[in-house]
């Protein structure tokens, strides 16, 4: 279990890597055997992926944001050495 205190993404937990490939297999499985429709499982395979990256974007975003608002604080802050 993941203390309250835990900073890791949720796309990089191993919980949820492991949650996303059940729900995959569980639908393979379902598209195969009693839907008989394997586009079905595509589409909804490429929606988990759109999502995963999606996930992966905003996490990115947020640290290029926190990086450019430190830069930033370094830059407004009075220079000691003058």
């Amino acid at each position: 279990m993941s203390s309250a205190t835990d900073r890791t993404p949720l796309h990089r937990t191993t919980g949820a890597r492991i949650a996303a490939a059940v729900f995959l297999l569980l639908t393979l499985a379902y598209a195969v055997v009693i839907a008989r429709q394997i586009l079905l499982w595509v589409f909804i395979a490429l929606t988990v992926v759109v999502l995963w990256y999606a996930a992966r974007l905003v996490v990115a975003m947020e640290r290029i944001a926190k990086h450019l608002g430190r830069l930033a604080d370094m830059k407004s802050s009075p220079d000691d050495s003058d």
